[in-house]
């Protein structure tokens, strides 16, 4: 699962049984064996963990240090991922500046006063805030309730969501 569906979280899931590894040392600093199923924005950061005794999966901080609870099984993840990145796409499109040189602004204008600059295809307009925070919410909680708890990962990102951060 990669970024593009997951609006750019940073979630990498291993998808190779082989990627995935035990994490040294874990069951006796969290009491629970753990096993590796991906990173968050990169490995040396925040690890994804799945506890093979009830399939909940958590977030770890790379030093076991500090630990979240993300969802309550890998379907759920799933489920919550799509969720967010439906929120995302839905929203309004990400702009960026764009910075041009003099002479290829020159070009431009040239272009535009021959009349060769085509105008773009109308877009889809983007899905009210309000709205798409409210069907984020709701589709969390369908995938799984753990996922509004104030002490899940997921608080963090619906705190961004809720001021339109993301």
């Amino acid at each position: 699962m990669s970024d593009e569906r997951t609006g750019g979280l940073g979630f990498q899931l291993y998808a190779d049984v082989a990627d995935m590894a035990d994490i040294a040392g874990a069951a006796q600093r969290l009491g629970r064996p753990l096993r590796v199923i991906g990173h968050l924005h990169r490995p040396e950061e925040f690890l994804v963990a799945e506890d093979p005794a009830d399939g909940s999966v958590w977030v770890l901080a790379a030093d076991l240090s500090a630990e979240w609870p993300l969802n309550a099984s890998r379907s759920a993840l799933d489920a919550c991922l799509t969720a967010f990145g439906r929120y995302v796409e839905d929203g309004p499109e990400a702009s960026s500046p764009t910075v041009y040189s003099a002479d290829e602004m020159r070009e431009r204008l040239e272009r535009f006063a021959r009349g060769e600059v085509v105008s773009r295809a109308p877009q889809k307009p983007p899905v009210p805030h309000r709205m798409r925070l409210k069907r984020l919410r709701s589709d969390l909680n369908a995938a799984d309730r753990s996922a509004l708890a104030r002490t899940s990962w997921w608080s963090g990102v619906l705190e961004d969501a809720k001021h339109d951060l993301l």
